[in-house]
């Protein structure tokens, strides 16, 4: 009994951060799908176009990984299914910035504010990495109107900042107007 007492906690906290990591490790590579998506959908429109797509397309990818919503947040809908459990914070937790670079590239950015939710090693990894200093790249917190910094979320938890960059070629000549966001989306 004494050699369980000692060294459950320790297996259990081994046994969560290991289930942490590969759950931060698959947000990473989401995000990177989602920078994809986002240089994607802009090569196919007309330069005016391009953050309004690559936005949409990065938050239709983060959808199924983000967690946690405000009050006044609606769940993301996909047609024929029904709604995305907690997704409703993907638009504010998703950032996009879609560029030329040259004269056939064009290059997506997309920042993803992750929420760690495996208890005890979700506050442990957070602690080290300081979420709750206001101004740090890994931190999603506002100040409201009377200067206090808090989460928007209404359960809090330690986010991680991700950032992914895809540079995609444009090998070809895209169509004047494409009327985004397009029926449907």
């Amino acid at each position: 009994m004494l050699e369980f007492v000692l060294a459950f906690p320790l297996i259990l906290t081994l046994m969560l951060a290991c289930m942490q990591f590969a759950h931060m490790w698959l947000a990473k590579q989401v995000v990177h799908y989602a920078a994809f998506c986002s240089a994607r959908a802009a090569l196919v429109c007309n330069k005016g176009e391009y953050q309004k797509a690559g936005q949409q397309a990065a938050e239709q990818v983060c959808a199924w990984i983000v967690h946690g919503h405000t009050g006044g947040e609606q769940d993301k809908q996909v047609p024929g299914w029904g709604a995305i459990p907690d997704s409703g914070g993907v638009k504010r937790k998703t950032k996009t910035q879609i560029e030329d670079v040259g004269r056939w590239n064009v290059r997506a950015t997309v920042t993803f504010d992750f929420a760690l939710l495996f208890p005890l090693v979700g506050p442990m990894i957070g602690y080290d990495m300081n979420p709750w200093a206001y101004g740090q790249e890994y931190v999603e917190q506002h100040k409201d109107a009377t200067g206090n910094i808090h989460d928007i979320d209404e359960v809090r938890y330690p986010h991680v900042r991700f950032t992914e960059v895809v540079v995609l070629p444009k090998p070809y000549v895209t169509v004047s107007k494409m009327g985004l966001p397009a029926p449907g989306w």
